[in-house]
């Protein structure tokens, strides 16, 4: 489909219709026409009415199929949009939603998704009932048989039900959470800006072979498994990668998804070094304003500089920047430097205790020994006729179990 998009920028405004382009690619649309306007939000059409004819006939010379706005339209704005071009207006908001639908695999990210979208919809619904009874035009179809406050009602109805749906999932996402936490091990979290290469880490950390790709919102869902961080094991989870301007009722909608980042023990941040550096800061800036709208506090932080096999020039990119979190620069395609990646959020990440013990060797002991073997970072073990010793790197609930079954014990510092 042919797309023209759009934006409207106030003298303070960022211009941002390449990643919008990016953000239609994603779908399947083809973005054709570009119109950029420097001035004060027309209250008909947002943009002014010569820039709408230029628009228009633009529309009709390269049969444009639908317009996209960078801006948030008011409904009666996309209702004199699509009555001046006839085809139909959607906004940014909009287009994220169809993105975040396209890529929804799991129950929940489809339920989070649809919320979003009646959200959206409920801030609209009223008048756009108006608007759609004055006539259709395009987007406004197959509205007019409803009253207002019935159709604003059935939406939050809607909305209701999702809201519940939603809510046995979380209560079973907390069960699952509190098993992890039994077995103290350590949670990371894995998040960045979308298309950072976030899944490509995941599956070269773990082996695994999930969905990757230069499409934007590959990965919607969280997914965990357990990984080694040079012997140190831990819980890594792939989490939704995030984007500049993301909606608040996103935020909102995804919040049992994002708020695994406020029960990690440590967060790997994605970003494309191979970007310009204003581009590196602000996606950075963005990443780390949404963790905070998401409520993290005191969670270890390191950033990772992704994709230095497509930018030589990285190191004087990363002394620009000069970041004042812990950093390590990796090629996660080429596996590159990931040894330095593992070492530093073993350290980072905390929850394991260096001891020394001497187990009685006997029947009671060999439970408790497989755990050993299985959880923790054995640096040397020596079975003896009486005893076993120990030596290693354990989580530190496990830690306590082996002091109270030790014979022998000491934390080595």
């Amino acid at each position: 489909m042919k797309v023209a998009v759009v934006q409207r920028l106030n003298d303070w405004g960022e211009y941002n219709v390449d990643e919008l382009k990016e953000l239609c690619r994603s779908v399947g649309y083809e973005p054709v026409y570009t119109l950029v306007q420097r001035r004060p939000p027309h209250p008909k059409y947002m943009i002014g009415p010569g820039k709408v004819e230029e628009l228009r006939k633009a529309v009709e010379r390269l049969k444009v199929e639908k317009v996209v706005f960078e801006n948030d339209i008011k409904p009666v704005q996309e209702y004199n949009l699509a009555k001046a071009l006839s085809v139909p207006v959607i906004t940014r908001t909009q287009l994220i939603l169809e993105t975040f639908a396209l890529r929804a695999a799991s129950s929940e990210a489809k339920l989070q998704i649809k919320l979003a979208e009646l959200r959206y919809e409920l801030s609209r619904a009223k008048e756009k009932v108006r608007l759609a009874k004055k006539g259709e035009q395009p987007g406004f179809h197959g509205l007019g048989a409803y009253e207002a406050d019935v159709y604003y009602n059935e939406v939050f109805r809607r909305i209701s039900v999702i809201k519940e749906k939603l809510k046995e999932i979380r209560m079973r996402k907390a069960v699952t959470r509190k098993r992890r936490a039994e077995s103290g091990l350590p949670f990371v979290a894995l998040t960045g800006y979308t298309n950072a290469g976030k899944t490509t880490l995941f599956n070269l950390l773990t082996g695994e072979n999930a969905a990757a790709g230069p499409q934007l919102f590959t990965t919607l869902s969280t997914t965990s498994r357990l990984v080694s961080f040079k012997g140190r094991k831990a819980y890594l989870s792939d989490t939704v990668g995030f984007i500049r301007n993301l909606p608040h009722l996103l935020v909102e909608s995804f919040h049992s998804t994002l708020s695994e980042f406020i029960y990690a023990d440590l967060i790997l941040l994605l970003v494309d070094v191979s970007e310009s550096v204003d581009d590196i800061q602000l996606k950075l800036d963005t990443c780390l304003n949404v963790l905070d709208e998401v409520g993290v506090k005191n969670v270890p932080m390191l950033l990772v500089f992704n994709k230095t096999d497509l930018c030589p020039d990285f190191t004087s990119k990363i002394e620009k920047l000069n970041p004042e979190l812990e950093y390590v620069a990796v090629s996660a395609a080429k596996n590159i430097n990931i040894d330095e990646l593992c070492e530093k959020a073993a350290k980072l990440m905390g929850g394991y205790v260096r001891l020394k013990a001497h187990l009685l060797n006997e029947d009671s002991t060999f439970k408790l020994l497989n755990e050993i073997n299985s959880i923790c970072n054995v640096l040397n073990i020596r079975y003896g006729s009486d005893v076993v010793e120990v030596d290693c790197e354990a989580p530190v609930e496990l830690a306590e179990r082996i002091r109270n079954a030790a014979a022998e014990f000491h934390v080595v510092q």
